[in-house]
């Protein structure tokens, strides 16, 4: 995820790939919401159409709240602000991988929303 390298349709249909074009950035659609870009940050931090990643989520929020006393609540900053912060504590590191891992797992489940 962060080295652009990843499932999310911000990633995959910038490619051309199998005589499909190249996607413009705004049409690259999350495949559960289907109203906002599938970026990395919104796929770990702000999609709540899928149960599974909202149950995922919240286990992972609970858990850095316990490792990381002073962890601002999750909608007080931009999500990509808060992505940042949680890959900066090292002693969570394994905690968020396994969270990313996680959540990569449940968007390869669902095929991509491509654009008609």
């Amino acid at each position: 995820l962060l080295l652009s390298s990843h499932c999310l349709a911000l990633e995959r249909l910038r490619w051309v790939e199998h005589r499909r074009p190249r996607i413009d950035r705004n049409l690259r659609l999350c495949r559960f919401c289907k109203a906002e870009i599938e970026s990395p940050e919104h796929a770990l931090l702000q999609c709540t159409a899928s149960a599974d990643l909202v149950l995922l989520r919240d286990d992972f929020l609970a858990r850095m709240n316990h490792d990381i006393k002073r962890l601002p609540a999750l909608n007080s900053m931009p999500a990509l602000e808060f992505f940042t912060l949680m890959i900066s504590y090292r002693h969570t590191v394994s905690l968020v991988a396994k969270y990313a891992f996680g959540v990569t797992e449940i968007f390869e489940s669902t095929p991509m929303l491509i654009p008609a």
